[in-house]
């Protein structure tokens, strides 16, 4: 009991340490997007309506977002995302003073929306003229996606799951099954005074929980946790029993199987199994188990193997930065697009996208916002990947890639440009471009049988380089054929 203790413990301190490390995270990517943001200067002259549609926009591709508004210098919601929030006053909020007073990104304690009446943390930012504050950026966490990321650190069952102010007021959350009493206010108490640390089985009220508590960075608050002592030694008996079972299982077969195999052929399939294993440590994600094994459970074994492997390479064939599919998975969906092309003459187009001016924008804005605009502009590019047999990837540094099913140039013209338009209607600030926001040069050319994988990249990429030859923010695309590729040889030159 003493060491299963200790493990429930250990495991209860990790599991605060990467709470504490997401909401960390999450903080810091609002922030991020705060100052990006503030960086237009249109928003001291922008309209009610302009603005309340561009948050819109903006709340939309972010997840750990729940709101994001502009507060007039005296204190009322001039526009926000959520039309409930427009002419609430907030004036008195201590966020709102602390903005005046600082060039940074504020935060505020847990606090009781006004416009929800829900439990939320909101940053906040002042945008200035010189020394006039002309708004104050207001960005709130989402706090259902914060719950929902904290609870997903745990690999205890919880019994409890809380956020309480420093005094040991429960702001939200409770009981996670309705057979636990409320929290007492003899732990309420304990857990307010630890701020982070542990609260043992029967002390303070605990009664059979292990109590977890830690003070979330930048606030006086807590988020507290608990796990049961008792839930878990049940099901730890019960996963004993169940290995039981199963060792007394293959046991019995082993006897069997024994009777008419050879012992090599066991052997050879464990180490073939062992050999993928260690294929897969070392990076080779194409590592399989091949070899065809006589015994039903070590096959059994080698398939689930494969569908797991097959599982892991699927999510290693996505970009972290902005979820599209990474380069890896293109070429392999390009290739299989050639190869139906030549059997079935199943037409596709290739369309390249490429950020206009972006090296200026990192060299101004900085690599970090830099990133911030891969992740607005990626999941609406994948808006423009409808069907099943199209993608839309990431081709590396600032340039995207699309394969769609469409090949009329008519159409493809109206596709494209409504992506270049959503683009730019965007609106992320952009010093160094023509349009004062970020903005893309996209080419397309339709594929040929006879095209390898580069040939079919190389044309569309051609066209998207004349797009910036001719001014950028445009699209560009001709049916151009193979033994004409040359002629964009002159466009290849051309900054992105």
């Amino acid at each position: 009991m003493a060491r299963q203790l200790e493990a429930i413990n250990q495991s209860m301190l990790i599991s605060l340490a990467r709470s504490q490390k997401a909401f960390v995270e999450a903080r810091l990517e609002v922030e991020r997007l705060s100052e990006t943001i503030a960086l237009s200067k249109d928003l001291k002259y922008i309209s009610p309506q302009l603005c309340n549609e561009s948050m819109l926009r903006i709340l939309e591709i972010q997840q750990k977002v729940e709101r994001i508004s502009l507060i007039s210098p005296y204190g009322v919601i001039y526009c926000s995302s959520d039309p409930k929030a427009i002419g609430i006053y907030v004036g008195d909020r201590e966020y709102f003073s602390e903005a005046f007073a600082s060039d940074k990104v504020v935060w505020s304690n847990f606090i009781l929306s006004r416009i929800t009446g829900k439990v939320i943390t909101q940053s906040a930012k002042a945008i200035r003229s010189g020394d006039h504050v002309d708004f104050v950026l207001a960005v709130a966490l989402n706090t259902s996606y914060l719950h929902q990321m904290v609870l997903g650190q745990f690999d205890l069952p919880l019994t409890y799951a809380m956020l309480m102010d420093a005094d040991g007021k429960i702001l939200s959350g409770g009981p996670l099954s309705e057979s636990k009493s409320p929290l007492s206010d003899v732990t309420a108490k304990r857990l307010a005074e630890l701020g982070t640390g542990l609260i043992m089985p029967g002390t303070y009220g605990a009664g059979s929980e292990v109590f977890g508590v830690t003070t979330l960075t930048g606030t006086s608050d807590r988020i507290a946790f608990a796990v049961s002592t008792e839930k878990i030694q049940d099901a730890a008996t019960k996963e004993m029993i169940k290995q039981l079972v199963l060792v007394g299982l293959v046991a019995v077969g082993i006897v069997s199987i024994m009777l008419f195999l050879l012992e090599w052929l066991v052997l050879r399939g464990l180490r073939q199994m062992v050999h993928v294993a260690e294929r897969v440590a070392a990076g080779d994600w194409t590592s399989r188990v091949k070899q065809k094994l006589l015994l039903s459970d070590l096959a059994l074994v080698g398939r689930s193997v494969n569908m797991m492997l097959d599982s892991l390479e699927e999510s290693v064939h996505s970009d972290a930065l902005t979820g599209l599919a990474n380069r890896r998975a293109l070429d392999k969906f390009l290739q299989d697009s050639l190869s139906r092309l030549k059997r079935h003459g199943a037409g596709f187009t290739v369309v390249m996208i490429d950020i206009d001016e972006f090296k200026l924008f990192n060299d101004h804005y900085g690599h970090a916002t830099g990133d911030d605009v891969l992740q607005l502009i990626g999941p609406t590019i994948r808006k423009f990947a409808r069907r099943a047999d199209e993608i839309a990837a990431r081709y590396g540094g600032e340039e995207f890639t699309l394969i769609l099913a469409e090949t009329d140039s008519e159409k493809l013209e109206q596709h494209l440009e409504g992506l270049r338009k959503a683009i730019e209607e965007i609106g992320i600030p952009h010093l160094y471009s023509a349009r004062q926001v970020c903005t893309v040069s996209i080419g397309y050319a339709t594929a040929y049988p006879g095209d390898s994988p580069l040939m079919a990249i190389s044309r569309a990429d051609g066209c998207m380089y004349l797009a910036k030859r001719k001014g950028r923010n445009r699209v560009e695309g001709v049916p151009v054929e193979q033994e004409d590729l040359e002629i964009f040889a002159n466009f290849m030159t051309v900054p992105a």
